[in-house]
């Protein structure tokens, strides 16, 4: 007689297809699931309760069920403290495990504006990853050397949420039949929300900051969250737009984004990025 206590069935479990090195290495934030010897994290093929929580509008617009699809297909825990590079290619992995290699992409010709659909091959990109460097600074304009890290998928996320949210809201204001007043109002507060956010985001993203030492006075440093948010608000445009630059660069490391296409219509080639988009990225209807 079978151990009611062991399932028969457990050896039958989906397991991992393939294993990838993530673009962070690790670095910036803690995967317990990255394989000690070989640096590789595995990953699994969707389940079907998987896909039933990406068809939930809600849940993957707050960014609730990619977080519980990474940790099912990875076996990572807090999928939120991931870098953004790192989210791109486990869901470009995830896509390869769960319906092969092929990826069906959708775009207008940059000529002639035709609609150009193509199939392009997953695993060359995979086998394309880059990891990060162990550190990224930039020097402003009065010799502070500030340090960055990539941005997190909870702040990419709260980004994208937001976005969303305040879109709606001012789409609705505008047809709403308000006076001018209340209108403006509305629109200062939206604007104020995300202005407040993007500050967040940005000071995140930013390690430490390093006073240079003068002849008066030795090198300080200085990683207190606090004091960086404080400082990211009263710098300058100029001196924001250097770190900004900065991480928009650094977010688009780790994996070849672009693929090139042909379009049938009127023959150009052209290169086009890859969208990491969830709500369109896996075969799923709503």
């Amino acid at each position: 007689m079978a151990n009611k206590g062991n399932n028969p069935l457990q050896g039958y479990l989906r397991s991992p297809k393939l294993y990838i090195l993530l673009p962070s290495g690790g670095k910036f934030s803690n995967i317990e699931s990255i394989s000690d010897i070989s640096q590789e994290l595995p990953i699994y093929p969707l389940t079907s309760m998987d896909e039933t929580l990406l068809r939930n509008p809600d849940a993957l617009l707050n960014g609730e069920s990619m977080a519980s699809v990474i940790t099912s297909c990875t076996g990572i825990k807090n999928a939120y403290e991931l870098t953004a590079n790192d989210v791109d290619v486990i869901l470009l992995a995830i896509r390869y495990a769960t319906y092969g290699n092929e990826l069906e992409i959708s775009t207008s010709c940059t000529e002639c504006s035709a609609t150009v659909e193509d199939t392009v091959d997953i695993e060359p990109i995979l086998e394309s990853i880059e990891v990060l460097d162990d550190e990224y600074k930039v020097t402003l304009d009065n010799k502070l050397q500030c340090w960055l890290k990539p941005y997190t998928f909870r702040d990419s996320q709260k980004a994208a949420l937001s976005a969303f949210r305040e879109t709606s809201e001012l789409n609705t204001l505008i047809n709403a039949e308000a006076d001018d007043m209340s209108k403006l109002i509305t629109f200062n507060k939206s604007f104020q929300a995300m202005a407040d956010l993007n500050i967040e985001i940005l000071s995140n993203a930013v390690v430490k900051v390093v006073i240079p030492a003068t002849e008066d006075a030795e090198e300080i440093e200085v990683t207190n969250s606090n004091h960086i948010e404080e400082w990211v608000r009263g710098i300058s445009k100029q001196q924001a737009d250097v770190i900004i630059d900065e991480l928009n660069v650094i977010n688009e490391l780790g994996i070849q984004r672009e693929v090139k296409l042909t379009c049938e219509k009127c023959t150009s080639t052209f290169s086009t990025k890859i969208e990491f988009n969830p709500s369109n990225f896996f075969d799923l209807t709503f």
